[in-house]
């Protein structure tokens, strides 16, 4: 956090410290900018920018330079004489406490390193107002250690009300999807016809499917980046066929998954898990089946290794003909560059499942 009240950098201060850090101050920018940066300019920009710029001295805690002060965009009125800790009076109370965590951070930041924090402060009408700040190393001291800190606090109050609205709608369209589902399941039991077995069957399969899905948007919805963890993808598309047995047991890496993937991904074990529990290893007490994976990255690019192996259970002979649900296991991760191998061996099923990530942007 910055104190307020800090000492401003005075125009030529300002036009003596750009100048000093130019490799060729001769050599005018490309963007057409006055250069050098005239005194009176670069005070300007301090003052009028949006948000708060600092220098933080971290061993000996105290800000060092402000831009301006925190009550000027909250609206309060000037406070007389030196305000070196005027924040205090408008950060929530929470958030104060909280400072101090990450200050220690900030004294062990590394060169390059970016950190973030985010805080409540309390505007003249009495409302809270969100700001997020963001720190970079300055300069460290003779031994190494971090001793300066610039940042910049800015105001994102409208940014996080945007993102609740947001939040907000999702969970309208998460519980529209749920009851949906449950009409869907109420309609069609209501109209299925007595004494046919192969439609009862059919009916149960695709409102598993559709299940499953649901539940792994779930995941999916809670995750700011819309993403969701293999491994909960995994957890989640099996828990209707655990029911506290500990007969699948699922081991991997964190990777999280794009939408699309965690969501093929989640009918594949679906329809794998519900084979197993029809004429696999889950059809009896003592089958088990091992879900595991990895992930392996190789000149930017990443790909995901899903093994599922069946032990156990009865005797497996390879099916007379492909079946909806091996069409679905087999086509699950279509579009990702993906490879699915499904093997009817006699101790059990094995499936590999093989597909790429996208590629992470720096």
């Amino acid at each position: 956090m910055i104190a307020e009240g800090s000492p401003r950098l005075t125009g030529e201060a300002w036009a003596v410290a750009a100048r000093s850090d130019l490799k060729n101050p001769q050599s005018p920018p490309s963007r057409g900018w006055t250069w050098p940066l005239g005194p009176q300019l670069a005070q300007a920009a301090l003052e009028k920018s949006p948000s708060i710029i600092y220098i933080y001295d971290v061993q000996a805690e105290k800000s060092v330079f402000q831009n301006r002060r925190f009550s000027e965009l909250l609206g309060h009125a000037p406070k007389d004489g030196h305000a070196e800790n005027d924040w205090r009076r408008y950060i929530h109370d929470e958030d104060a406490l909280a400072f101090s965590a990450y200050r220690e951070r900030l004294k062990a930041i590394k060169p390059g390193e970016v950190l973030s924090w985010s805080f409540r402060m309390r505007n003249a009408d009495g409302e809270w107002h969100h700001f997020a700040a963001r720190d970079v190393l300055l300069e460290s001291d003779e031994a190494g250690v971090p001793r300066l800190i610039v940042g910049n606090a800015a105001d994102i109050t409208e940014q996080k009300a945007l993102e609740e609205r947001k939040n907000l709608l999702l969970g309208e369209m998460r519980h529209r999807a749920r009851n949906f589902a449950a009409l869907m399941d109420a309609l069609g039991r209501q109209s299925m016809p007595r004494h046919e077995p192969k439609v009862a069957e059919f009916f149960e399969g695709f409102m598993g499917r559709m299940r499953a899905l649901l539940d792994t948007a779930d995941a999916i919805f809670a995750s700011d980046a819309r993403t969701a963890d293999l491994r909960a993808v995994a957890k989640t598309a099996l828990a209707p066929f655990v029911n506290g047995r500990s007969q699948v047991m699922v081991d991997g890496p964190e990777i999280q998954l794009p939408e699309s993937a965690a969501g093929n991904l989640a009918l594949a074990l679906h329809e794998l898990a519900t084979n197993a529990t029809k004429y696999g290893a889950l059809s009896r007490d003592t089958g088990s089946v091992a879900v595991s994976w990895n992930l392996v990255s190789e000149d930017g690019r990443r790909t995901v290794t899903l093994e599922w192996r069946e032990q156990g259970g009865p005797e497996v002979n390879p099916p007379s003909h492909e079946g909806y649900g091996s069409r679905v296991i087999r086509n699950a991760m279509r579009g990702s560059n993906s490879q699915v191998t499904l093997d009817y061996l006699p101790q059990g099923v094995h499936c590999r499942i093989r597909f790429s990530l996208p590629q992470q942007h720096a």
